[in-house]
């Protein structure tokens, strides 16, 4: 996730939300250069998001292999307007679910610092051609008091533009 990001949108808009609505976002976009069998590394390599996540810092207490239950700390980083680099928030994601053979990657937000009280998510990196990929990201979420879902969904589709530049430089 892109926390600062969605600091920034928790603080700019608000709606009434009924208890039961879940946010569904679905996303993807074309990675130009790698194939699937080159991104997929980074994506499988759940305790080190930072190489392809934008402003993250991540890592993995007790890892000794990447398997479902494996939590992982992300914090993001960003400018304050005295340019020091601060800290805007964190989460811990739980690993729920890897198939290699389809270059996906499911996981859970069981705590954070961002209001979020419930999020499932799924990465998958798709084949398109021999100097392409599709990075999927798919993200279900109870809503966010003071946040609308149109904010919420742009968040991260800003954040998925950030992966794949930063995937696409890689190459």
């Amino acid at each position: 996730m892109a926390p600062i990001i969605l600091l920034i949108l928790l603080l700019a808009g608000s709606q009434t939300i009924m208890a039961t609505e879940k946010w569904k976002v679905n996303l993807s976009a074309k990675i130009n250069g790698p194939t699937a069998d080159q991104v997929w590394p980074y994506v499988q390599d759940f305790c080190n998001l930072y190489k392809i996540y934008p402003s993250s810092i991540s890592f993995c207490p007790k890892a000794t292999e990447t398997r479902p239950g494996l939590a992982r700390y992300s914090v993001t980083i960003g400018q304050s307007p005295s340019n020091a680099t601060t800290v805007v928030g964190w989460v811990r994601e739980v690993l729920v679910k890897i198939r290699p053979t389809k270059k996906y990657v499911g996981y859970e937000i069981h705590e954070n610092t961002f209001g979020i009280s419930t999020l499932e998510a799924s990465m998958q990196v798709v084949p398109t051609g021999n100097d392409s990929c599709t990075f999927k990201w798919n993200i279900v979420a109870t809503p966010i008091d003071g946040l609308t879902y149109g904010g919420f969904a742009s968040s991260f589709e800003v954040q998925l533009q950030g992966i794949v530049a930063l995937i696409e430089n890689l190459f």
